[in-house]
């Protein structure tokens, strides 16, 4: 069925169902999974006094100290979210050469060194108990077999008990990583040991025993009270995938206690510090808890699931797994692993994930749209935190930028540097920001009132009509928009002259850090650009795009937009841009579309002077800026050299120019024939 569509699967698959390979695979992966959690505990242990995002002593002792960020981190990016996505897409979650390599291979592998095999000794010791013979799909070992296998039996005995050798020294001693919490006296930490072992193992153990006694008659799980009570507590309607999600936060916050307790923390600085004298090189060995990780793996996880699977009715009858079961209910309806759920659906759509029956039953795939009641609850979720936190940068933005205005605090601002008063400079800021929104709105409704008979609106919208007659006679349209534009970049730069950036991290911004306050208010900060991006830009072409003939019925629109546009390009300022357009059209052999004619002597050389004082004018402020950004005499960040001011000059006029001509490019070629968009593969696509 997935031979041809998922190969790495194929392969992954018959390795791990050959035989008993599937219990060797989960024997040698259990151990690769506690092993991984000893290692992000002993790699992720915090440094003693150490300051983090200026966090009081509180938080760091929550999140730090006790590794519940650790904790949580791992639980749901390494644990949840790949196991919910795992459940629906088998066959997509293990197409992979990483499964393949360094889960199966290496699991197998472990299994094989006999560094586990201890519990197996145990298994042996269960059949001898019931009379059950342990159950196989492999032919009965050779003489060879069994002396390999007794071999490493009797090695991975010694290694277990050699581990709880080294964790109980270390503990009276208080030489663990436990310690760094402060003092816990040794019998106590004992206590604590094995109270982690039975609370791990049995977390372990009931997921083994509620789906071995799944497919049980219900007459024969009745006769045993207190496991008939715990099923149906377990399988009654959504439980069970609650049940799962807080198993696996206790699990492995367990797993984390463990890898604190078991964890040595010897300096392996001097031979004299180490346990029992060994060298600082087996001292740092024994540091990284991997002795630790294979007592865990042995004492607290497998020989618990051996015990759930072969007496799984006498395990659930266990008063504790009642009160286990409602624990990790209440965990899972506390949300702490909720998150996993977002996570998992933005991994399932950028992967590209497809549930099994996709493939196996020729299901519809699925696509980014929601498919579950979850799904569409997480994209309404996710929405409505889009619009709350856009809402709340903006606010937090005009707050910021209102408090260093009024007190001075903006190095180049007019307050500042031509002693004009603080609500001055606050004004005018506000003033222009609303001209830029009405231009911005503005021009799209110019050009999608175009093609709309004017005497619809004649009565009703009487300045639209007289921003449209204005706009829309002969080449006015083309005159406005070259205008307009220049308003725009001119209203841009003189609000960033208005406010300037801010002058020194020392000033006091509402006891913000400093690092706060120079990505807000620096030159070209965060709160300039969000303010003008949202309030000068988008939220009037939102409005615009539905309400044109609303939206330009007003005089600001007609003479400080449509007329001011208009009078700019015929000051000639922008004019070297027909020159560009002229040039292009001899390049292309295209003849430039007008509805006006240059007609006569006069005409021209007043079009031709325009283009060169444009030109000079273009010339002039490019040498000017150049020379200006290699002395240093701009706003241009501290530290920068003149060199590299250029080439990020140079880089963002091109970034700015792809985007400004990508739109238009856009616009232009919607109405082409596809046939003709499809001779340019490039473009076609982006077109897509």
């Amino acid at each position: 069925c997935y031979s041809t569509s998922h190969p790495v699967t194929l392969k992954s698959t018959v390795l791990g169902h050959e035989g008993n390979n599937m219990e060797r695979v989960i024997v040698g992966r259990q151990f690769l999974i506690v092993l991984a959690v000893f290692f992000i505990n002993w790699l992720g242990a915090p440094v003693p006094n150490a300051e983090v995002l200026g966090l009081s002593g509180i938080l760091k002792a929550i999140f730090l100290d006790s590794g519940l960020a650790v904790i949580l981190t791992t639980i749901i990016l390494g644990q949840l979210t790949s196991q919910i996505n795992a459940a629906q897409c088998m066959l997509d979650f293990l197409n992979s050469h990483f499964m393949l390599y360094f889960v199966t291979y290496l699991s197998l592998a472990v299994e094989f060194s006999g560094l586990l095999h201890s519990v197996y000794l145990v298994q042996i010791l269960f059949s001898k108990i019931t009379g059950k013979a342990v159950e196989g799909n492999e032919a009965s070992r050779g003489t060879i077999g069994q002396i390999f296998f007794w071999i490493r039996a009797l090695f991975s005995l010694s290694v277990v008990s050699f581990g709880f050798a080294l964790t109980f020294q270390a503990l009276f001693e208080k030489q663990t990583t436990i310690w760094e919490w402060g003092y816990i006296p040794s019998s106590i930490s004992m206590v604590l040991l094995f109270a982690l072992f039975v609370f791990v193992g049995m977390m372990e153990g009931m997921q083994i025993a509620l789906f071995t006694v799944v497919n049980l008659p219900e007459e024969e799980l009745a006769r045993y009270s207190i496991a008939y009570r715990n099923c149906q507590l377990v399988f009654r309607g959504e439980n069970l995938q609650a049940y799962l999600i807080g198993r696996q936060l206790c699990t492995s916050t367990g797993m984390f206690l463990l890898a604190r307790m078991m964890t040595l923390n010897y300096s392996a600085e001097s031979n004299d510090n180490n346990i029992w004298g060994v060298s600082n090189g087996l001292q740092f060995f024994f540091n990284t808890g991997i002795m630790g990780a294979v007592v865990t793996t042995v004492v607290a996880s497998l020989i618990w699931r051996i015990a759930a699977s072969t007496f799984p009715l006498a395990f659930l009858s266990n008063p504790l797994v009642y009160i286990f079961i409602r624990f990790c209910l209440l965990i899972e309806f506390l949300g702490v692993g909720s998150s996993s759920w977002v996570l998992a659906r933005i991994h399932k759509c950028v992967s590209g994930f497809q549930p099994d029956e996709v493939y196996l039953c020729n299901a519809e795939p699925h696509t980014s749209a929601p498919v579950t009641r979850r799904d569409k609850d997480i994209d309404r979720t996710a929405t409505i935190l889009k619009y709350f936190s856009s809402l709340s940068l903006l606010v937090f933005c005009i707050i910021m930028l209102t408090e260093a205005i009024f007190t001075e605090q903006k190095n180049g601002a007019l307050s500042s540097s031509y002693n004009i008063p603080p609500a001055v400079t606050f004004c005018l800021f506000w003033f222009l920001l609303i001209w830029l929104s009405v231009m911005e709105g503005g021009q799209g409704c110019l050009i999608g009132l175009r093609p709309i008979d004017k005497f619809m609106y004649a009565e009703s919208h009487l300045l639209t009509l007289r921003n449209t007659t204005v706009a829309h006679m002969g080449d006015n349209m083309e005159r406005f928009i070259v205008g307009r534009q220049f308003l725009v970049v001119l209203v841009i730069f003189a609000m960033n002259k208005i406010v300037g950036s801010f002058t020194t991290s020392e000033d006091d911004i509402f006891g913000l850090p400093s690092i706060v306050k120079n990505v807000f208010l620096s030159s070209g900060g965060l709160a300039m650009i969000v303010i003008t991006v949202v309030i000068g830009q988008l939220t009037s072409q939102i409005n615009a795009a539905n309400c044109m003939l609303d939206f330009i019925n007003n005089r600001i629109m007609l003479y400080f937009v449509t007329h001011v546009s208009l009078a700019v390009e015929w000051s000639g300022l922008l004019h070297a841009v027909y020159a560009i357009q002229m040039l292009f059209s001899k390049i292309t052999g295209k003849i430039t579309t007008q509805e006006e004619e240059i007609s006569g002597p006069r005409s021209k050389v007043f079009f031709w002077v325009r283009v060169t004082f444009s030109m000079l004018v273009l010339s002039f402020a490019s040498v000017v800026t150049i020379a200006a950004l290699f002395s240093n005499k701009t706003t241009m960040w501290e530290g920068v050299s003149g060199g590299v001011s250029v080439s990020i000059l140079i880089s963002l006029m091109l970034i700015v120019g792809i985007m400004e001509g990508a739109q238009s490019a856009l616009f232009a070629v919607v109405h082409m024939r596809e046939e003709d968009l499809a001779r340019n593969a490039i473009a076609y696509y982006n077109c897509q």
